[in-house]
């Protein structure tokens, strides 16, 4: 059952975490941590810390049920134009949990944490027929308030609050700020449409099955009221990305996630044709076609409009991969580590190459980086886990696998905790954990990330079998699969080569 941590105590309790990881297993402290030491092969952090921000929104008390959609939204919004238009570090995104007024104490501790210069926190509600933000920017580093004001406009009318609240940090940073893309601007004839856009967007960052769909199908209902609202259209591709990247591996629902992806990206492409973000998904989503000689003419067209974005660096790494050219793939990210470090996706597929190799270290500092991008990523916890386990800091370790628990899914933190228990020879422990999940219901329920870890922790036990029932699940369509063979986390296991049966049937017209 996933944990839901209080508003406004993420980066606290993600700190004490860490810090703490498993005291109850009876460890003692282990040496000077090597992840947290800094290497040659790592760009330190080359953000400035004066323009650091961290964004909180949050309902106001008795709002209507809506405003709690509206202020996870607009710190979602407002984080990415920011971060877009002002070439800025947005440390974390905002995060709203039920009503209450936005607490700045709360919020500039969670910031100190964080390691930000500025608070931007705000109260979100809905006053007849306007939506209506009461917003504090406060200094981190003295506590003081430096402005305030409230900032009201139609309801539907969002873009014009994100804007509202864009320019907060644009004064307070002497910056200007540019003109947003098409697809991040939200234009409806439609203020229903808005409405289910922000629900949508609500859930897309999400790690289960369920919030996902929900996500969705609010997208689509939003699509549905408006067909010409573009930044749906981008969000439902991004969405149909992330599904496929953690919960979806039946070869049926995978090929119909790529075809709605398809379709939508395709719209975007329509009004906006060199839209880096855009065209980056496109090549994603060809990869998960596995279609990769499709997606290398637009690495081609990536490299030449933006060479130095992090999508760019992030596909050709992805593609270089699906090739079958680890090592070209790592050599890119590296040589392009100023643009990684601005990109989690970017210093995921980093951090993966590096552990592959064998520099566990500098996988670590990588995880380190992307987590302080965006403290609410689970798998970053889930892989820093595994990696600080290969480096015998396993106290650290099991306060990451706490954290996956609590942020993506309670299968990743049993799963990760498996694998540590195994690297300190308590293989009792470790099996209480893994068995309830390799019943056929938990495998064919399982996402990309959860197979590979329960065939990991089988591996680990020496029950090949079970492993590879794991492994099974994996459709032989998914052109991930080939990169089984250089996990080491199933070293000698020999990998089956053949799909359970049912999940071989594509649906028809998916290719």
């Amino acid at each position: 059952m996933r944990t839901s941590l209080a508003p406004g105590a993420v980066a606290l309790a993600l700190a004490a975490l860490c810090a703490t990881g498993a005291r109850a297993q009876g460890l003692d402290p282990t040496p000077a941590s090597q992840c947290g030491e800094r290497t040659v092969t790592v760009q330190p952090d080359s953000a400035v810390a004066d323009t650091r921000v961290l964004i909180r929104f949050a309902a106001g008390l008795a709002s209507d049920t809506d405003d709690a959609f509206l202020a996870r939204a607009l710190g979602k919004l407002v984080a990415e134009r920011i971060r877009q238009t002002l070439s800025i570090d947005v440390r974390s995104r905002g995060l709203s949990g039920g009503s209450g007024s936005a607490d700045a104490a709360s919020a500039v501790a969670e910031g100190r944490v964080l390691g930000v210069r500025y608070v931007l926190v705000g109260t979100v509600q809905r006053r007849d027929d306007r939506s209506v933000i009461d917003w504090r920017l406060v200094d981190a580093r003295s506590g003081k308030q430096t402005s305030s004001g409230v900032a009201s406009e139609p309801v539907g009318a969002v873009d014009s609050l994100v804007n509202a609240m864009t320019s907060v940090m644009t004064r307070a940073l002497g910056r200007t700020a540019t003109k947003p893309a098409a697809r991040d601007r939200l234009h409806s004839r439609s203020p229903d449409a808005i409405l289910s856009f922000l629900r949508g967007l609500a859930e897309v960052e999400a790690f289960d099955r369920g919030r996902l769909q929900r996500a969705d199908s609010a997208l689509q209902r939003a699509i549905d009221l408006d067909p010409a609202f573009v930044a749906a259209r981008f969000r439902l591709a991004e969405l149909s990305v992330r599904q496929l990247d953690w919960v979806e591996h039946s070869d049926r629902a995978r090929a119909q996630l790529v075809q709605t992806g398809l379709w939508s990206i395709g719209a975007v492409l329509l009004k906006e044709p060199y839209d880096v973000q855009a065209l980056a998904l496109l090549g994603r989503l060809y990869l998960h076609k596995g279609t990769p000689a499709l997606a290398q003419p637009i690495v081609l067209a990536l490299r030449a409009l933006a060479p130095d974005e992090p999508a760019t660096v992030e596909l050709d790494a992805r593609v270089a991969r699906a090739l079958g050219r680890d090592d070209e793939a790592l050599k890119t990210v590296r040589a392009s580590a100023a643009a990684t470090e601005r990109s989690i996706d970017a210093l995921m597929v980093r951090a993966d190459l590096e552990r592959r190799v064998g520099d566990r270290v500098v996988a670590c500092r990588v995880l380190n980086r992307a987590i302080a991008l965006d403290a609410t990523h689970a798998p970053a916890y889930v892989w820093r886990a595994i990696v600080r386990s290969n480096l015998g800091e396993l106290r650290e370790g099991w306060g990451d696998a706490e954290v996956a628990s609590r942020l993506g899914r309670a299968d990743w933190g049993e799963l990760t905790g498996a694998l540590i228990d195994v690297a300190v020879r308590d293989t009792v422990r470790a099996r209480t954990r893994v068995m309830p999940l390799m019943t056929a219901s938990s495998l064919d329920s399982a996402g990309w990330l959860d197979l590979v870890l329960r065939a990991a922790v089988a591996n680990s036990l020496t029950t090949p079998a079970a492993a590879q029932r794991a492994l099974l699940r994996i459709s032989c369509r998914d052109p991930r699969r080939v990169g089984l063979a250089n996990e080491p986390l199933l070293r000698y296991l020999r990998l089956p080569t053949n799909c359970i049966a049912p999940r071989t049937k594509v649906a028809t017209g998916a290719n």
